[in-house]
């Protein structure tokens, strides 16, 4: 034998086997893995299956929510979440090993114990690996699903007009807050301010040029996308500018009623304006056509629900009032309303749609309007206490609401939401105006430290502070309107 063929027959063989390794990894790589991405894929949907089955029965039951234990943080999930969750995966993945499935309540914090978390793990199965030794590939995927409220706005007040430079002066949100008169105000929540107006515009903020004081208590700050000229205005802290666009917290569509829509037997109330001229009145919830007038001190009880003000507003004059009750009652007085009508049995949503723009607020007639002198004592919509039975949870905690279409554009404005004090006002929860202006004047901002103050929180286009008086906002965030939500998200 030729020494030199056997090294070269030997050679042969030690790249022969050195190639066959490499061709098993590579098939390996390419066919375990593509085995691997592929399960992904299976346990990725099952558990997306798999949330949302546990998400839809996070609203059933007592408790509910994810967890008994709502936190924070969350506790174990409860047993129907689990159950669902494991039903969903088995249905998907007959076999799948229920050790594998891990359900728990996220600690996300906006969710507020009504998200739903689902772990899937798995091996993959390992062919060409196999041959070299190889174990197959570990697999894990996370969804996430929410059903319920979300945690509320983190501000007090939000402010939606985004700048328009090229809309007349009045419109353009140069400012889009502003404050006119010697006003003392203290907000205990952040403001945000979505105008991009620059200082040398005007700002997203101003004042008229008049002293004013704005104080933000419990490191609350103004935040903004613009700029501001300070001017006569005090701001401590100061605000912090340059910030990014948020978008409406709430982003409801527009309540629909009657005939086809979510509450056919949603009543009829008025057929046309109801004037009311003296004396008192008990109203029930549903729909008012031509809106309420009240006047020559004129005083109304409004049992809880939805007050839909379908063209010509609300409006009140210096020495009428207006208060909620629960519907047990028929009247109260200034005296008794705080123990009479409670967050338990008590709360109205004052709804105003049906209107057209104009090309100044002061033209409308379809206005929100509380006038000096005038006694408002209100707490905001309760679903459980809804007389009419719609029990609508994405309005909780609404005060007014006023329909975001048809929006504001270049010349044309929505109806204000005017409040002015100068008598009792006694008010709480979220004023929601997402295409007007909502304007306060007078003393209805309240003072003091009494659990009757104002709790106000602003979701509104634009926002005016009027008169020379003090104004004390509230922030709890328990009282303000919470967003629901429902879907993966994650």
């Amino acid at each position: 034998m030729n020494p030199r063929t056997s090294r070269r027959d030997g050679q042969i063989l030690v790249l022969f086997a050195g190639s066959l390794f490499f061709f098993f990894a590579m098939a390996a790589l390419l066919y375990d893995g593509g085995n691997a991405l592929v399960l992904r894929r299976q346990l990725q949907d099952a558990g997306d299956a798999a949330a949302l089955a546990a998400a839809n029965v996070i609203q059933s039951g007592t408790p509910k929510g994810c967890s008994a234990t709502a936190g924070p943080p969350p506790g174990s999930p409860r047993t129907a979440v689990v159950q669902a969750a494991q039903a969903a995966v088995t249905a998907a993945l007959p076999g799948f090993p229920v050790s594998r499935i891990a359900v728990s309540c996220p600690n996300t914090g906006w969710t507020q114990n009504y998200a739903v978390e689902v772990d899937l793990a798995g091996t993959s199965p390992s062919y060409f690996g196999g041959l070299l030794g190889m174990a197959g590939i570990g697999v894990s995927t996370t969804s996430q699903a929410v059903n319920g409220q979300l945690a509320s706005a983190k501000y007090a007040v939000v402010e939606l007009d985004p700048w328009n430079s090229a809309w007349p002066q009045a419109y353009n949100g140069c400012p889009s807050v502003l404050f006119s008169g010697s006003n003392t105000v203290t907000f205990d929540g952040s403001m945000m301010i979505d105008s991009a107006c620059p200082a040398g515009n005007g700002g997203a903020l101003g004042t008229n040029g008049n002293a004013a004081v704005l104080t933000f208590n419990n490191q609350a700050v103004v935040k903004m996308v613009g700029g501001y000229a300070a001017g006569a205005l005090s701001i401590t802290p100061a605000p912090v500018t340059g910030q990014k666009y948020v978008k409406d917290p709430l982003g409801l569509a527009p309540f629909q009623w009657g005939f086809g829509t979510s509450y056919p037997s949603f009543p009829v109330q008025s057929t046309k304006q109801l004037k009311l001229s003296g004396g008192s009145t008990v109203l029930e919830p549903g729909v008012y056509t031509g809106g309420i007038a009240m006047s020559n001190h004129a005083v109304a009880y409004l049992h809880p629900g939805i007050y839909v003000m379908n063209g010509g507003g609300f409006t009140m004059g210096a020495g009428n009032a207006a208060y909620a009750i629960p519907s047990s009652l028929t009247s109260t007085s200034a005296t008794t309303w705080a123990t009479d009508c409670l967050a338990t049995n008590c709360g109205v949503l004052l709804y105003n749609t049906g209107f057209t723009n104009t090309s100044s607020p002061s033209n409308s007639k379809d206005t929100i309007s509380v006038g000096g002198g005038a006694t408002l004592m209100l707490r905001p919509y309760n679903a459980a206490v809804d007389a009419t039975g719609a029990d609508v949870n994405d309005y909780q905690n609404l005060l007014i609401w006023q329909n975001g279409t048809p929006a504001p554009a270049s010349g044309s404005v929505q109806p204000p939401i005017s409040l002015s004090g100068g008598g009792q006002m006694n008010i709480s929860g979220t004023v929601y105006s997402p295409g007007g202006i909502v304007q306060m004047g007078g003393n209805s901002g309240g003072s003091g430290g009494s659990e009757l103050d104002v709790t106000l929180q602003f979701i509104s286009w634009d926002l005016q502070f009027n008169g020379n008086i003090g104004f004390h906002f509230y922030y709890q965030s328990a009282a303000f309107a919470k967003p629901t939500d429902y879907g993966l998200i994650k």
